[in-house]
C-alpha cells in the first residue's frame, strides 16, 4: 500500500511533527511504503524506509504529482492540506489527521483575519470532503464540532529511554520546566504571562525554565524576569530537562492534547495545568485557576512532587505509547482502503521529485548564502 503524508512542517518543536515522526516507522514496519511531501522539512527526523522532500509554500505541482505517484491514502496533518484534499483527492483515499487550531479569540487581533481564512469552512466543505477526520481527544472532537471524527491518542514514550533517574537536592530551589513556544503572537493562548507571574509570585523558591520556540523580544522578557530560556535545544538534552526538574506547568488556554504533559509523566513528573480544554485526558493534575497551580507549588516539597511523579507514570504509561498510536492508525487505514491500487508511479513523480531537490540544493547553497540572515 502507497502513503503520502502531508505536512505544513516537519522541524523540532512543532508537536504535529514528533506525532508524524514517531508514526512513520510503524507504517513501514506495517509494509506500507510512505512518501513524506512538507514545506518545511528537516531531514534527520526522517526515518529508515521513508522517502521526503520538501515542496514550495506555494504547492504549484504538488497536485499533479500526488496524481502521478498514484497513492492509495493520503494524509494531511496541517492546514493547506485539508481543504487541497478537498478540492482534489487525487484518486485516493483521503485522512485529515486534525491537530486543532487555536480559537480565533485567542489569538492576536491583527492575525485574526489570517486565522479566519486559514480555517476556512471545515464544517461546510472541508471535512465532508474527506474520507475520515482523526483527531488525538475526545475534546477534540467536540471542538472540531465533527462526531464522525476518529480519536487515536498521541504517544509520548519517545524520551523514555533517555530518561535518567536523578537524586534532587532537597534543599535547593523548586525546578519548574515549561515546554512551550512563546512568539509573541502566542503569548495569550499559551499563558506565557502567568509563567511570568509564577517567578514573580513564588520568587527564589523556585527555578523555572521555559523551552521551546520563541522570538528574540519574548526571550529578553523572560530573562529579565528572572527565567532561564535555552531556547531549541536537541531531543537529547530536552529529556534531561525533564529528568532533572521537578514538575511541568501548562498555563495553556488551548490545546487539543498538549504533547509535553505526557512527556514530562514518561520521565515520571507530575505536569500541572489548568482545567480547560483536553487537559483532564491528558494529566490528573488539573486546577480551575492559576493561583490554584502557584499554592500547589508553593506547599509542595521534591519530596511530594516526586510522589506525583509517579502518580503521573501510572496515568500516561497505560494511555499514550506510540506502539499503540502507530497500531490503531494502521487498522484504519486497512478498515478504509482495504484494497491497494498496486500501481507504481510513473515516471512523473521522479521527475518532479527531482526537481523539487535541485530546487532546495540551490535554495540551502546560494539562495540563502546571498540573501543572508533576515
Amino acid at each position: 500500500m502507497r502513503i503520502a503524508i502531508l505536512t505544513s512542517v516537519f522541524v523540532p518543536e512543532y508537536g504535529v511533527a514528533r506525532v508524524v515522526a514517531s508514526q512513520l516507522p510503524y507504517l513501514v514496519k506495517a509494509g506500507m511504503t510512505v512518501d513524506l511531501y512538507a514545506c518545511e522539512l528537516n531531514a534527520g527526523m526522517v526515518p529508515e524506509g521513508v522517502k521526503a522532500i520538501r515542496v514550495p509554500t506555494h504547492l504549484k505541482g504538488l497536485r499533479w504529482c500526488l496524481k502521478k505517484a498514484r497513492y492509495d491514502v493520503i494524509i494531511a496533518h496541517t492546514d493547506p492540506f485539508y481543504q487541497f484534499l478537498a478540492e482534489d483527492n487525487c484518486g485516493a483515499v483521503t485522512i485529515g489527521y486534525e491537530h486543532g487550531y487555536p480559537p480565533v479569540e485567542l489569538c492576536l487581533p491583527e492575525e485574526r483575519n489570517a486565522r479566519v481564512k486559514e480555517i476556512g469552512n471545515r464544517l461546510g466543505s472541508v471535512y465532508p470532503a474527506l474520507s475520515q477526520i482523526v483527531t488525538i481527544s475526545h475534546y477534540g472532537v467536540e471542538y472540531l464540532k465533527w462526531p464522525k471524527a476518529c480519536v487515536i491518542y498521541n504517544g509520548a514514550d519517545h524520551y523514555e529511554l533517555m530518561h535518567k533517574s536523578v537524586n534532587l537536592e532537597e534543599s535547593a530551589p523548586v525546578h519548574i520546566l515549561a515546554v512551550t513556544r512563546y512568539r509573541k503572537g502566542e503569548w495569550k493562548y499559551k499563558g506565557i504571562d502567568q509563567i511570568v507571574q509564577l517567578k514573580k509570585d513564588m520568587g527564589e523558591s523556585c527555578r523555572i525554565m521555559v523551552v521551546g520556540r520563541g522570538d528574540d523580544e519574548s526571550v529578553q522578557v523572560l530573562r529579565d524576569s528572572g527565567i532561564e530560556v535555552p531556547g531549541t535545544v536537541s531531543d537529547q538534552d530536552l529529556a534531561s530537562y525533564y529528568s532533572c526538574c521537578d514538575a511541568l506547568v501548562s498555563f495553556s488556554q488551548w490545546e487539543l492534547f498538549n504533547l509535553p504533559l505526557a512527556e514530562a509523566g514518561f520521565a515520571h513528573k507530575p505536569a500541572l495545568a489548568l482545567n480547560v480544554c483536553a487537559h483532564p485526558e491528558v494529566t490528573p493534575f488539573v486546577f480551575d485557576s492559576y493561583e490554584a497551580i502557584r499554592d500547589y507549588l508553593k506547599k509542595s516539597t521534591k519530596e511530594s512532587l516526586k510522589a506525583d511523579g509517579e502518580k503521573m507514570f501510572q496515568f500516561v504509561d497505560s494511555r499514550f505509547r506510540w506502539k499503540q498510536n502507530g497500531k490503531e492508525l494502521v487498522e484504519l487505514i486497512r478498515l478504509i482502503c482495504p484494497d491497494s491500487h498496486s500501481c507504481r508511479p510513473s515516471i512523473g513523480r521522479a521527475l518532479f521529485w527531482l526537481f523539487w531537490s535541485a530546487r532546495e540544493f540551490v535554495r540551502q547553497k546560494f539562495y540563502k548564502s546571498w540573501k543572508g540572515p533576515v
